[in-house]
């Protein structure tokens, strides 16, 4: 498969992974607002959104101050807006019409049908859905698309695709906890009490990062700041985890590349091994909490590149 065949089906991949992301960040805010805390701060979660999305300034720029409908049509429907769920959508149809020619006919349509509708979503039809109504189509739509990559030859392009959704899944994981956990763990590690705004912070993290269902399913005991992180960095079956993700990333470097790797293998190595050796009750201290956080977005950053530079750039 041609370097720029293979870089087109990653991207497709990334900006698929992408929009999920950020339907389920909506999601958060979406239901942050509806806290009781929220009168003290109703547009808290609306900023975090957008900065883990990485484009608060550019919101600022255009439109000032934050509103709630604002910073859902930015998100959702804006297509000036470069990481919006529709230019993610675009771009991911873009993409996938430069490798038509590998694609199933289930899957083009999938990822064409997913472009079509979100083009006849307006501000007014935007309304009527809602936060939670776009979320739940965003969401039915990447998933519907992800099912029918089960389609695909077993070549080397579901390796391919396969580590876009990972590197983009281990990026945002990244961005979130960088953005969260200072916050969180500033009210300190001891359990959480349900019901309490603190314990809805958590499950918050949890939301953002499409992990409450799986939380649910695996853990028995009591909710805890600890726990929580250990499942979202190290627990080795969760798909939405940290360490999945990490390992998911090697194996398809190892499946579209075998023999020429180049350095994004060593550099998912170096994660998962700094991952295993992570101590968190130290980690989570002030001053080495964020030398994690930094530690962790530089190095899903250096892999992103390196994948780029050795395996899809011409």
């Amino acid at each position: 498969m041609l370097c720029r065949i293979a870089g087109n089906c990653y991207w497709m991949a990334r900006y698929l992974e992408r929009a999920e992301n950020d339907a389920r960040l909506l999601r958060m805010a979406a239901q942050a607002a509806c806290w009781p805390e929220a009168a003290r701060d109703p547009l808290g979660m609306w900023s975090t959104a957008l900065e883990v999305g990485g484009s608060l300034d550019e919101y600022l720029a255009r439109h000032g101050a934050l509103t709630a409908d604002g910073v859902l049509r930015f998100m959702a429907i804006d297509a000036r807006n470069p990481s919006s769920i529709r230019s993610c959508l675009r771009a991911a149809r873009d993409n996938a019409r430069t490798a038509r020619h590998l694609m199933p006919d289930l899957l083009w349509d999938a990822i064409n049908g997913a472009w079509i509708e979100v083009q006849e979503i307006d501000e007014e039809r935007l309304a009527t859905l809602g936060a939670e109504g776009f979320v739940d189509w965003t969401i039915a739509r990447c998933r519907l698309i992800a099912g029918c990559c089960d389609e695909l030859w077993r070549d080397t392009v579901p390796h391919v695709i396969a580590l876009g959704r990972s590197v983009e899944r281990a990026d945002v994981i990244a961005r979130i906890l960088a953005e969260l956990l200072p916050k969180l763990l500033a009210e300190g590690t001891a359990p959480l009490t349900l019901g309490t705004p603190r314990a809805r912070r958590w499950r918050a993290l949890l939301d953002g990062l499409g992990l409450s269902d799986s939380w649910r399913r695996s853990q028995r005991g009591p909710l805890e700041p600890l726990s929580i992180l250990h499942f979202i960095l190290l627990h080795p079956t969760a798909p939405q985890c940290l360490l999945v993700n990490v390992r998911t990333m090697a194996e398809a470097i190892r499946g579209f590349a075998p023999g020429r790797e180049g350095a994004a293998l060593q550099t998912a190595r170096e994660i998962e091994a700094r991952l295993i050796a992570t101590d968190l009750t130290a980690a989570t201290r002030a001053a080495a909490l964020d030398a994690f956080c930094r530690d962790l977005t530089a190095l899903t950053n250096r892999l992103g590149l390196e994948v780029q530079r050795d395996h899809f750039s011409a």
